[in-house]
């Protein structure tokens, strides 16, 4: 059973909404929320330094091996078209960087974060809603980057995991850009510092005898 503690503005039928207070377990509580603000983030466009040469590449690849099939086709059939069809993923995984950056544009409206007395939540409603949960236990140190106009973003580390490599990695929940930023950054801390904070159950010694 779920229930909702605070009131959300907003329209009564607003999806994005509806589904942040269907996720609220019973008793909890919504300290702080916000949505993601559609903005360009300037970083993201570094990218294109290595998405430009990438794509132009694949797609004068695909290009010339193209032509050089028609030319062949009839000489040895449909067979000699797989050679250029070998370029199309290419060109798909550079359009898809080119294109990484206006995501924020798309997602725009579309998320909802919120941290609670119990967790921070992502919720982001679309064709199917996905839903990120951090529990209070793992909110770990914060970096807030904040602007002149008070929005911003915070990246919580959660934990420590290994990659391929055998390398250590820290784990990050990113929270978008959203309004108040300081708000959000207060009421992680917070939430983390209490999880802290809680009394851990009794350690159990077994000795032998």
């Amino acid at each position: 059973m779920r229930d909702t503690i605070d009131h959300f503005p907003g329209s009564p039928g607003d999806p994005i909404e509806l589904a942040l207070t269907r996720e609220l377990r019973k008793g909890e509580r919504v300290v702080w929320r916000g949505r993601q603000l559609g903005r360009l983030p300037s970083k993201g466009f570094g990218i294109y330094l290595f998405a430009i040469p990438w794509t132009a590449f694949a797609i004068f690849w695909t290009f010339m091996a193209s032509i050089g099939a028609s030319e062949l086709s009839s000489e040895t059939g449909r067979l000699t078209w797989a050679f250029p069809l070998f370029g199309v993923p290419f060109i798909i995984v550079g359009l898809a960087m080119l294109g990484g950056p206006f995501l924020p544009l798309i997602q725009s409206g579309k998320v909802i974060y919120a941290v609670t007395d119990q967790r921070v939540l992502r919720v982001q409603v679309g064709r199917k809603i996905s839903v990120k949960s951090l529990p209070a236990r793992r909110v770990g140190l914060i970096e807030r980057s904040e602007r002149r106009d008070r929005t911003g973003s915070l990246r919580i580390a959660v934990g420590v995991s290994t990659d391929s490599d055998g390398d250590k990695t820290v784990d990050y929940f990113d929270l978008g850009d959203v309004h108040d930023v300081l708000g959000a950054h207060d009421a992680a801390a917070e939430l983390g510092a209490a999880a802290a904070s809680e009394p851990r159950g009794p350690t159990v010694v077994n000795s032998l005898s």
